[in-house]
């Protein structure tokens, strides 16, 4: 392993000191920031950055697109390689702007840290992926037992995500508190919620089952009556650590969750003992998404459906999460008929006629 470059490591402290207070970035989003500098710094033997050239930032961008990986994940690879490149990009033109290496770097020599346009359409495309049909995330949730406070926490996770679109992030850190008063949606309150962007709104249950949301309610009452849980503690507490140590891993803690890996994992058990594919947690905003694209019969609907989610632009909505997958873009034109409506009628009738149905007097076939 490289040792460190004590010079660098003192301007990256700046750097990052800069993205959290001047530019007012989120934790995971300088880690993610810190981890590609740092590979780009190994890739240089650790030189030091006033030392850079055109040709480090071309031959790591070599090296990153040479990377192991089949042909399938390219798109995925791709994206990836490139959000690493803009990492350091950044990187590049602030330490430009710096006291000691401005006569050694210059703005443009960020653009080298890019890749090139035939990459950079690959990694801008979206796949196609299929979200879960609303049937088979509410045959997921129907199909969770409730027999103790784990369970029932779970099975009120899986339908608030279904309710909100909430991304898993946020729901780490919900409150009872931010069940709104009435009951009919939460608030997510940057000051205590960890939304994307900081921004606070409100999200009201979607139409999808008043079962469903029966269900997360049962669940605030459980809370409040039996765990005598206040306002300010969890609305998804995590595991008690200490009770599952002695043989009971049912009970919970009076805490948050600290990262999203639990949500998931409680998504994928869910699934399979449902015995529907796994799928992850945040689709299920796609799954909303293409509901909305069928329900919704005004642009003030989705207008509605799309802030709902969050979404301060219906255009974010449609290029986020809208994208028609192939079987559904397969259905709605071939509903498109150019068939007139008496020979789509005619071959109904045969239909039913087949089946023993009669029409009554003064029916049509």
């Amino acid at each position: 392993m490289n040792d460190l470059n004590p010079a660098n490591e003192r301007i990256k402290r700046r750097y990052f000191h800069y993205l959290r207070e001047a530019d007012g970035l989120a934790e995971i989003t300088i880690d993610h920031a810190a981890r590609a500098i740092a590979a780009f710094e190994r890739s240089t033997a650790t030189k030091d950055f006033r030392s850079l050239s055109l040709e480090d930032a071309i031959a790591w961008r070599k090296k990153l697109l040479s990377g192991k990986g089949r042909i399938a994940a390219e798109l995925s690879s791709r994206a990836t390689v490139r959000s690493k490149l803009q990492h350091v990009q950044k990187f590049v033109r602030w330490l430009s702007q710096q006291e000691g290496f401005k006569s050694r770097i210059k703005v443009g020599d960020a653009d080298y840290f890019d890749l090139p346009r035939r990459d950079r359409r690959i990694a801008s495309e979206r796949r196609n992926d299929e979200a879960p049909s609303l049937e088979q995330v509410q045959h997921v949730i129907r199909s969770s037992p409730a027999g103790s406070a784990r369970e029932m926490r779970d099975r009120a996770l899986m339908a608030f995500l279904l309710l909100t679109g909430a991304r898993v992030t946020a729901t780490t850190s919900f409150k009872m508190c931010h069940v709104l008063p009435d009951k009919l949606g939460i608030i997510q309150d940057a000051r205590d919620v960890k939304t994307k962007g900081g921004r606070s709104f409100k999200t009201f249950f979607f139409p999808v089952g008043g079962d469903i949301r029966q269900m997360f309610l049962e669940w605030i009452e459980y809370l409040r009556r039996e765990m005598r849980f206040g306002p300010r503690d969890p609305l998804f507490p995590k595991s008690d650590t200490m009770s599952a140590a002695w043989g009971d891993p049912h009970q919970l803690a009076r805490q948050h969750w600290k990262t999203a890996d639990p949500i998931r994992k409680i998504c994928r058990r869910a699934c399979e003992r449902a015995g529907v594919p796994y799928f992850p947690p945040h689709t299920v905003r796609r799954t909303l998404t293409l509901l909305g694209e069928q329900l919704c019969v005004s642009g003030e609907q989705f207008k509605a459906w799309s802030q709902n989610l969050g979404h301060l632009k219906v255009l974010t909505t449609w290029l986020s999460y809208g994208t028609q997958t192939d079987r559904r873009q397969a259905a709605i034109l071939a509903s498109m008929s150019l068939d007139k409506p008496t020979d789509v009628l005619d071959e109904i009738a045969a239909i039913l006629a087949k089946r023993g149905f009669k029409p009554t007097e003064g029916q049509g076939g």
